[in-house]
């Protein structure tokens, strides 16, 4: 062989090893591990997805209740088939649309479970995901499954052992979380199906179109129910298609669109106009690199790297793309519109998320937040109220508050949105004074009557930060008269407080408290509080922190009282338990939103070692990179961001202020990359497992004499460098 040759061979190789040990080095996504939250109760899914993705394409499991509500869970190893829509981590279950079930043979030998369904079983060790791809290996069929997406489109891959490949596309098919309304399927060519699944669930109406394109040629045979149908098309409530195929190897590509089989079209020419799995895989991969990589952390932990990565991930699974490639979507009047100036998303868990995952998106995603604001003021235009709870361009109205206020306003106060303000006024002013959810209650007595409304501490809590944020809106705008009436609403919780027990408490319609007060009682929703106790909600003032120590009585009674809460029993009374009240450490509830910002009160007294101390021990208890490594529901990523956020060493108590609260960090080395490729770059000096309290922090050099920092200070970039000690 020629000299020359060879050495440009060996150069070549030894530059292809050297490039493949620095893609591994520096990529994050072999850190993810989507099976976390699948097990336990962090109702997460494990297919293949892209950051707020419009498809989630993963299997779906026989339901067996509550914690089957993702549509997946790791205890169990039953396929029914695989859909394209999932929720992540949320505490009620919909969607599982366009249901695709691969099999072998004749669909009517087919082995069947107790209801009738085909079915397959599999084995976790013949399993794997990675971001943005799924596979897994029947054990019946024996059947290898790969499943890997683009934004508005999933893409199969099945390979068969012999040449009996079949596909049952099911309408019809829905877990006890939703129901099919109307469905209908049209053949259109020998490898093309079309159609639509119109459901009611969760989601009052949510129609789903789609296109589905084989690349090779079918046999099909539609069936409205168990009957044969010999037409082309059929529509009804329960229809489905078997594709019988003369191939080892099929694959499927399958558009999605809320506004109409036209739409999905425009979506798949898009988005994959060609067959190439592997490139498609390739590309999703990359996507999440990019994303994920935003952040980079040094440090010799690798287990809480994967924990770390992973929670990245999930915080970046919702909001969802509800627009397709034309900008066209069906609205929150049922109407099919089109998106001018903005693109549409939907999934707001927003008593959820607006606590840390939308602040979150603010530093690493920016550029997103634009968007969310409009489609949550395009709610308003639609419906006359900014949604509680989207879903699909639903709102479900499932939990309290009027959440969307503090999402916008913390956008417009960061310059993050090109929304007119007095646009945001109007639908954050609308939202608050309507007269639903005990609102009209709360105008007329300033405070909400427990015999009028059920959670009414909690909602008065809850409206009285939302009231807060208005307030600063108003002030900026130059409305005294709104500013004024807000503030006092803002105010509301110490109406609520009573200084005798020290708790939050319920009044009557007279202003006396209500009797027979145990604060350790829980009743799911039927009490005075909302999946909580009165130790859970009584330091939920997250505007007036200094306001609710003097309620107290000072620092010293307030450090006692949040002392207690994390020493005292877990032990609770009540007569029907809530599921969400989970991770606890005495009666403060991690599993849950409400307890979120407790642990960095201490950093608003003179003693900011008892937030690292718990910080700390919350992150070791509630955390693992098991697949029950959620101890609650991790509701569209809050669980996740709240990791993300006390792994980085601060946390947004007041999520709509600018400012954040410092905990205590995790890594020896973090660094963010921001917009205009600034960085900030944090690291902790000395970190060890038993070197969690905070000595020193340096600002650009400069020492932090205080425990919070700005979010200019944040996208500014620079250094921030935290001293760690044993000792506080």
């Amino acid at each position: 062989m020629n000299k020359k040759i060879l050495s440009l061979i060996l150069i070549g190789f030894i530059c292809f090893l050297g490039c493949e040990n620095k893609t591994d080095n520096s990529g994050v996504t072999k850190y993810v591990d989507p099976f976390i939250g699948t097990g336990g109760h962090g109702h997460t899914f494990p297919g293949a997805t892209l950051p707020f993705g419009m498809v989630q394409l993963s299997p779906d499991n026989p339901s067996k209740g509550w914690d089957w509500t993702s549509g997946y869970h790791y205890s169990d190893s039953v396929l029914l088939g695989f859909s394209h829509t999932h929720l992540s981590g949320t505490g009620v279950g919909d969607l599982y649309d366009i249901l695709l079930m691969p099999f072998s043979g004749k669909y009517e030998t087919a082995e069947r479970n107790d209801k009738g369904r085909i079915f397959d079983i599999y084995n976790h060790k013949e399993e794997n995901a990675v971001p943005g791809y799924y596979q897994v290996k029947l054990q019946n069929s024996k059947i290898n499954a790969e499943l890997t997406v683009t934004e508005r489109t999933g893409f199969h891959r099945y390979s068969f052992e012999k040449k009996d490949a079949a596909v049952l596309i099911d309408l019809g098919y829905a877990q006890n979380f939703d129901r099919a309304a109307e469905t209908f399927i049209k053949v259109v060519d020998n490898k093309t199906i079309e159609g639509y699944r119109i459901s009611k669930g969760w989601a009052a109406y949510q129609p789903v179109y789609f296109v589905a394109r084989f690349d090779k040629p079918f046999t099909a045979q539609l069936f409205d129910g168990n009957d044969k149908v010999t037409e082309k098309e059929v529509k009804s409530v329960l229809t489905s298609v078997v594709l019988n195929f003369e191939s080892k190897n099929v694959m499927a590509k399958v558009a999605l669109s809320s506004a109409s089989v036209e739409g999905a079209k425009k979506n798949l020419q898009k988005e994959i106009p060609h067959w190439d799995f592997e490139l498609v895989k390739n590309e999703a991969n990359t996507k999440w690199e990019n994303l994920l990589g935003k952040i980079k952390v040094t440090d010799k932990n690798e287990d809480a790297k994967k924990i770390f990565y992973t929670a990245l991930y999930h915080s970046y699974l919702a909001p969802t793309l509800f627009t397709d490639e034309n900008k066209k979507f069906c609205g929150a009047d049922y109407k099919k519109t089109k998106a001018e100036g903005y693109t549409r998303y939907t999934l707001f868990s927003l008593w959820d998320t607006f606590r840390a995952l939308h602040p979150l998106l603010t530093i690493t995603k920016p550029e997103l937040v634009d968007d969310l604001v409009k489609s949550m003021l395009a709610f308003y235009d639609e419906t006359g109220l900014l949604p509680t709870w989207d879903l699909q361009s639903n709102d479900t109205n499932v939990m309290i508050g009027y959440h969307a206020v503090p999402v916008i306003i913390d956008a417009y106060f960061k310059g993050l949105t090109t929304a007119d303000p007095e646009r945001i006024f109007a639908a954050c002013k609308v939202s608050a004074m309507q007269d639903n959810f005990g609102i009209d209650h709360f105008k007329k007595y300033g405070y909400i009557p427990s015999e009028l409304e059920k959670e009414a501490v909690s909602k008065v809590l809850e409206y009285s930060f939302d009231d807060w944020c208005i307030a600063q809106l108003a002030k900026k705008l130059g409305k005294e008269e709104e500013y004024s009436y807000f503030s006092k609403r803002a105010d509301a919780y110490k109406l609520m407080f009573d200084k005798a027990t020290g708790f939050m408490r319920g009044k009557d319609k007279k202003g006396n408290w209500v009797k027979n007060f145990d604060p350790l009682f829980v009743e799911h929703r039927n009490t005075d509080y909302t999946e909580a106790n009165a130790w859970q909600y009584t330091f939920h003032v997250l505007q007036d922190i200094k306001g609710l120590i003097n309620e107290f009585g000072g620092e010293e009674k307030f450090v006692k009282k949040l002392d207690e809460l994390f020493t005292i029993s877990s032990e609770m009374t009540g007569h029907e338990m809530s599921p969400d009240i989970s991770g606890l450490i005495g009666q403060y509830a991690h599993g849950n939103e409400p307890c979120h910002h407790v642990a960095y009160l201490y950093s608003f007294t003179s003693q900011p070692w008892k937030t690292q101390e718990r910080i700390s021990q919350i992150r070791k208890l509630m955390y693992s990179s098991k697949v029950d490594g959620l101890v609650g529901n991790d509701d569209c990523g809050q669980m996740s961001a709240w990791y993300i956020f006390s792994a980085l060493g601060f946390y947004p108590v007041n999520p709509a202020d600018g400012n954040y609260v410092i905990g205590t960090p995790l890594f020896e080395k973090t660094e963010i990359t921001l917009e205009n490729n600034k960085k900030l770059i944090v690291e902790a000096k000395n970190i060890s497992d038993k070197n969690i309290y905070i000595k020193e922090i340096l600002l650009n050099g400069k020492k932090l004499d205080r425990y919070y920092l700005t979010h200019k200070e944040i996208v500014d970039g620079g250094k921030l460098v935290f001293v760690m000690s044993d000792k506080h």
